[in-house]
């Protein structure tokens, strides 16, 4: 009898976790989409970032990112 390894299926844990990031809205944003400083730097990203169209960035808000979208504010 051939003894034949697989994969044990049933422990396998499968997980839908999405990364959230926390940033703040850079000083000095006026309009478009923001440069962010995220939670642990100083310095505000070079990139952009959009945001969700309920949401009105505005300087020095706390926000949080699901996929890179700036979902809103925390309040």
């Amino acid at each position: 009898m051939e003894i034949v390894e697989h994969e044990d299926v049933f422990n396998q844990k499968k997980t839908n976790a999405v990364e959230v990031k926390l940033a703040t809205i850079a000083p000095g944003y006026v309009s478009g989409r923001p440069q962010l400083i995220f939670s642990g730097e100083t310095i505000a990203t070079l990139k952009t970032y959009p945001h969700m169209a309920h949401y009105t960035p505005s300087s020095n808000d706390r926000v949080m990112l699901i996929k890179g979208v700036v979902i809103g504010k925390i309040v």
